[in-house]
C-alpha cells in the first residue's frame, strides 16, 4: 500500500494545485490551531507544503514536513525556502521524530487508513500538552466526495464526523475544538 500511495501522489504532484482560493480558510484554520511560538511542528502528508506558509506565521522553532511522495517533497522544496523547515520524504510510521509540540494533518488525514496504528504513533511522538490537528479546507461531504473515485477510494477512508474522529484518539488525547461544517473541518486534540 505504501509504494502504491507514493506512486499515486508522485503522478499527481506536477499538476497539484495548492488552492490559492482557499488561502483565507487556511489562515482561519491556522488561527484556530492556537500553536504557541517556538513550537516544533510536524506537517504530515504535507504535499507541496501548502500549509507551511501559514504555519510559519506561528513563529515555530521548526517545521518537519513529511510526505510519502518524493515528487511532492521535491516540488515543495522549490516553493519554500526557510531554514526552519525540514522536508522528509518517507513513510510517517517509519520516520524518527523528536518529541513534538504539534502534529498537523492538513487535507491528508483520510489517506492514513489504519487509525489505530496512527493513534499509537501520535501518542508516542506528541509531548504531553501538545496538539494534534486534523484539518481540511472543505467540509466533510466535499472531502468524502473527492475520495470516492475508483483509485483514490482504495487509498483513503471516509472522513467521519469531527466527534467520531476525535473519539478514535480518546485514550491519549482530549478534545479542545471541533468544527464540522460545509466550509471547513477541524479536530483539535491535546495530549494527556
Amino acid at each position: 500500500m505504501t509504494s502504491e500511495m507514493a506512486a499515486y501522489f508522485d503522478r499527481l504532484a506536477p499538476n497539484w494545485d495548492n488552492s490559492p482560493a482557499d488561502y483565507d480558510t487556511r489562515e482561519r484554520l491556522t488561527a484556530m490551531m492556537g500553536l504557541p511560538q517556538g513550537s516544533v511542528i510536524a506537517d504530515v502528508g504535507c504535499g507541496k507544503g501548502v500549509m507551511i506558509e501559514h504555519l510559519l506565521k506561528t513563529e515555530p522553532q521548526q517545521i518537519i514536513a513529511v510526505d510519502i511522495s518524493a515528487e511532492m517533497i521535491r516540488h515543495g522544496k522549490t516553493l519554500i525556502d526557510d531554514l526552519r523547515v525540514e522536508f522528509i520524504n518517507g513513510d510517517f510510521y517509519e520516520v524518527s521524530f523528536p518529541r513534538l509540540d504539534a502534529v498537523v494533518f492538513f487535507n491528508s488525514y483520510p489517506h492514513f487508513i489504519d487509525k489505530g496504528s496512527l493513534a499509537d504513533k501520535l501518542a508516542q511522538i506528541i509531548k504531553e500538552g501538545g496538539t494534534l490537528v486534523i484539518a481540511h479546507s472543505f467540509g466533510r461531504v466535499d472531502i468524502n466526495g473527492k475520495h470516492d473515485g475508483v483509485k483514490v477510494s482504495t487509498l483513503s477512508t471516509p472522513l467521519e464526523s469531527a466527534q467520531a474522529e476525535a473519539d478514535k484518539y480518546s485514550r491519549d488525547f482530549v478534545v479542545d475544538a471541533l468544527v464540522d461544517n460545509e466550509d471547513m473541518y477541524l479536530v483539535k486534540l491535546i495530549r494527556r
